[in-house]
């Protein structure tokens, strides 16, 4: 391959080998026989991070950062389940995998570290280049990816940084995950801290002073995984008291002092220690052909015609579950209540009226302001009483996500699920505007917060720090100003009566999607010539506002005219898949697969022999 001229071979070029760039050659390996037969295919993979478990999963960061998911759900093997063209892959889950390998215990009864969800990856890339065709050849690349020369032509080159030759492919994946963004310069007071918004750095952690009080912005998984590193990674230990079973929290003395809050003023809830023995129902009042009734409407209104809808879905999903698992918490089965509830549903006054006849407790009736809200009804000032209360709804949550008996609550979050999956799939499909689609996630925000919070004993160990006075609270709507006269920042909420100061800022959170800011060297190259450009979306005024996004359509980056670059590909972040479950990251990846082998085929001039079949 000589620079400047490029080469004009079949190749594509994916860059990011973390778990999304790895699925993808998988998926590429795996449709190969059947597409190309036995003609030769380049494959480039770019990343300077290790190929499988890439820069999120690399193993050398400390034990104590968890993985969010159970490690049994988790795989990177599409089994039989997954509805796509081409064949399974089939393989261990993490749980299993790591049982069979031993290199790692599960935390909580059902998480693997990091580490360990790292060296499955590694173990699965590895795999998958070990059963690779003979006509693929597969090129590691560790590098980051600076710039494309010749975009969109067959001509096309990647250039990789540190002055190594371009790598010329004419097609082009883009599975970087989820990219850094450049933060804004603070003011030149060196007094002052600021760290982040970004993944938890245990480097720049260590550099918190012992005993020193800190601003907390978030109390999402990025807290949990600072508090950890500065807690437990700092010599604290946690036991277990045989008295009343709760967790204790022995300082070492080296904790900073963490004052911690956010929008709601509580972290998101923990992850269900128990599955669902119900099957889930399928969407009744939000799925696909529903959407595409109410879109093609006059006057089209999200809010109105799509979240209401979800907001049914997620109280039928709820009910099911409480009829069907607890019939002994209720005064009639799901056959009676489901057939009047479906009369009733659009009706607030009657369809509570059925509910409060027939779940005689109200706190087995479906509140969705009480549980995505939960201090909305907190009046007092008292920080005391503040810390009181946090504390009270935390060990209420995790007594929810540990007994079975609460099983609805979990069923709402896999509702929510189904609901984000039919709205995904309106979009990808072009259905669903970016307009709808900015106002979707806006709405479906609230997923993460039910869905997506750290292990049960995570939730403990934070009671057991704030009991210990190591974290306090400070509030639902807690905003933080500075104070560049005495270089200090401040913390205060609206609905507690204290201000909490401190010189250090710990923004723990990940930054909001930004391509204007990106730290992506080569997105930002792209973007300033033109060959890619930020999604859209009307504000109040109707006028269109920059979201951060990259604008896609169909799978493929637009450019800054509206143009599509039909061979390059965009596989955003997703969460980890979950065996059995028919995941859209692996039929995501397997059209990718197929198109990019369709391309290569279609393009190749070699004489080809019968195509061999599929080896599964």
């Amino acid at each position: 391959m000589k620079e400047g001229r490029g080469d004009p071979s079949p190749a594509v070029c994916i860059i990011g080998a973390g778990p999304r760039g790895t699925s993808i050659l998988e998926r590429i390996a795996a449709n190969a026989p059947e597409i190309l037969g036995d003609r030769e295919f380049a494959i480039h993979l770019v990343d300077p991070f290790p190929p499988g478990s890439g820069r999120t999963w690399h193993t050398g960061q400390s034990e104590l950062l968890w993985m969010n998911s159970a490690a049994e759900q988790v795989t990177m093997f599409p089994d039989s389940s997954v509805r796509c063209a081409g064949p399974p892959y089939p393989g261990p889950t993490t749980s299993r995998w790591l049982e069979e390998s031993g290199r790692g215990a599960l935390h909580d009864g059902r998480y693997a570290s990091r580490p360990a969800q790292g060296h499955y990856l590694q173990e699965f890339f590895s795999g998958v280049r070990t059963r690779l065709p003979a006509n693929l050849r597969l090129h590691l690349h560790r590098a980051t990816a600076v710039d494309v020369r010749h975009a969109g032509t067959d001509r096309q080159s990647v250039v990789l940084d540190g002055g190594r030759r371009p790598v010329a492919a004419p097609q082009l994946v883009l599975a970087q995950g989820h990219t850094d963004v450049v933060a804004d310069a603070p003011p030149d007071d060196d007094r002052l801290v600021r760290i982040g918004p970004a993944r938890a750095d245990a480097d720049r952690l260590a550099r918190i002073p012992d005993g020193a009080p800190v601003l907390v912005r978030g109390l999402g998984l990025v807290f949990i995984d600072c508090l950890l590193l500065l807690t437990e990674g700092r010599g604290g230990r946690f036991t277990r008291s045989r008295h009343d079973g709760r967790l204790r929290y022995r300082p070492s003395g080296r904790e900073p002092l963490l004052y911690a809050g956010s929008r709601r003023g509580v972290p998101p809830y923990p992850k269900p220690a128990y599955t669902l023995n119900s099957p889930c129902p399928p969407p009744r009042y939000l799925n696909a052909e529903a959407c595409r009734t109410r879109l093609r409407g006059p006057g089209f209104d999200f809010d109105r015609d799509v979240w209401a809808l979800a907001l049914q879905e997620l109280c039928w999903a709820y009910y099911h579950e409480l009829f069907t698992s607890h019939p002994d918490r209720t005064r009639t089965d799901w056959t009676a209540f489901s057939a009047q509830y479906a009369h009733f549903a659009w009706n607030d006054d009657r369809a509570a009226k059925l509910v409060r006849s027939a779940v005689p407790d109200p706190e087995d009736h479906f509140d969705p302001e009480r549980l995505t809200a939960p201090l909305a009804t907190h009046r007092s000032p008292d920080p005391l009483a503040l810390q009181h209360r946090v504390r009270a709804h935390l060990r209420d949550s995790v007594r929810r996500r540990r007994e079975p008996r609460h099983s609805a609550h979990v069923a709402v979050v896999r509702a929510l699920g189904a609901v984000g999956g039919v709205l995904g799939e309106l979009y990808n499909g072009g259905e669903l505007s970016p307009a709808a689609a900015a106002v979707a996630l806006r709405r479906f925000s609230v997923g993460a917060f039910l869905s997506s919070g750290p292990p049960p004993l995570r939730m403990e160990q934070l009671i057991a720090l704030s009991e210990a006075g190591i974290v306090t609270f400070t509030g639902p709507g807690s905003a933080v100003v500075t104070d560049e006269e005495h270089a200090v920042f401040h913390a205060t909420s609206p609905r507690v009566r204290a201000t909490y100061t401190a010189r250090i800022l710990l923004d723990a959170r990940l930054p909001e999607p930004d391509l204007a800011r990106t730290a992506d060297p080569l997105l930002r190259r792209l973007l300033a010539a033109g060959h890619i450009s930020e999604e859209t979306a009307p504000d109040a005024t109707g006028r269109p506002r920059p979201t951060g996004a990259l604008r896609v359509r169909d799978g493929h980056p637009l450019d800054a005219t509206g143009r599509a670059h039909r061979t390059w590909y965009v596989a955003g972040p997703e969460q980890f898949p979950h065996a059995g479950a028919d995941a859209g990251f692996f039929r995501r990846n397997d059209e990718i697969a197929r198109t990019v082998l369709r391309h290569a085929a279609a393009s190749s001039t070699r004489p080809t022999r019968p195509p061999r079949a599929a080896t599964p």
